[in-house]
């Protein structure tokens, strides 16, 4: 994959500051992708290190009030010339900078406060179709598949996943769609993102969202107590067997860890192919009925 970065997360000193905002993720990236880095703020003719700057009323804008829109236009429009040369499937972005920020940026005070836009460069490019993701969002890439954070705006995914998600039988009807819109199941979905356990990851494959796997404290088939979110994971049918899955259960379990989560578990059928996926990343038995396992992993 040909990937775009912010110069910074390369490990590059182009911050203004001197420094840089060097991230082990872009660092692996570099092992096994094609990786171009750039800095649209030095490619627009300011020096490193520099004053910082923020938008202020549309203009960029340095904290000792001089007027840099010039440059940070200029730095843009030389990404987005490199940009339509290289063709890059991805660019990946420093979060919340002027430049770079990609779902939001600082708001022109230098008072800390953001807003939810984006910066010069990661506007221009987006516009212009390329694919922008925050570094703050990004998981991995493995084997061209992208693995990120779910988007707010795309909540209503999770409706689509948790359809896919239902298991059906050899030889059993599907379905009709609007069973997702049942009591038992919204609980899945409602209002996802206001609790702490709230997380969901995204996997991408041929510009489409394939996968999804989201985590959340509710009393539902796989409920063990107050305490301990619960797993659904879900892909679509023809990238299933490819190893998306596992990595979208382990990537998980390493964010639940991150924020202090102790345990999760699950309910699986008993006659579902993932079981043994569910077993390779950790998960044991403590539980089950006629047609179901519960199943919990230790973090």
């Amino acid at each position: 994959m040909k990937i775009m970065v912010s110069a910074c997360l390369a490990g590059e000193n182009c911050k203004y500051n001197g420094g840089n905002n060097r991230s082990e993720k872009v660092i692996r990236l570099m092992d096994t992708n094609e990786v171009l880095t750039v800095c649209p703020e030095q490619m627009g003719g300011l020096p490193t290190p520099r004053v910082p700057s923020e938008i202020r009323n549309g203009v960029v804008t340095a904290k000792d009030g001089r007027n840099v829109d010039a440059q940070f236009r200029a730095g843009a429009a030389k990404c987005l010339e490199i940009a339509k040369i290289e063709q890059p499937d991805l660019i990946v972005l420093q979060s919340r900078s002027p430049s770079c920020g990609v779902k939001q940026r600082y708001d022109g005070t230098f008072s800390g406060k953001l807003v939810d836009r984006a910066g010069v460069t990661a506007q221009l490019l987006m516009d212009n179709g390329f694919r922008c993701i925050d570094v703050e969002d990004l998981i991995e890439v493995h084997n061209d598949v992208i693995i990120r954070k779910l988007c707010t705006e795309e909540a209503g995914l999770l409706k689509d996943f948790l359809y896919e998600a239902i298991f059906i039988p050899e030889g059993v009807q599907p379905p009709a769609r609007d069973i997702v819109e049942r009591s038992e199941l919204r609980i899945y979905y409602e209002y996802f993102g206001r609790c702490e356990a709230d997380l969901c990851l995204l996997a991408e494959a041929d510009g489409h969202v394939v996968g999804a796997v989201w985590t959340r404290i509710m009393d539902d088939y796989g409920h063990v107590d107050d305490e301990t979110p619960s797993f659904a994971i879900s892909l679509i049918s023809e990238y299933r067997g490819k190893g998306i899955g596992t990595r979208l259960m382990r990537n998980m379990l390493c964010l639940l860890r991150e924020r202090g989560f102790k345990q999760a578990s699950l309910a699986v059928q008993k006659a579902n192919y993932a079981v043994r996926m569910y077993e390779n990343v950790g998960f044991e038995t403590v539980d089950e009925n006629d047609e179901e396992y519960i199943m919990l992993c230790k973090l």
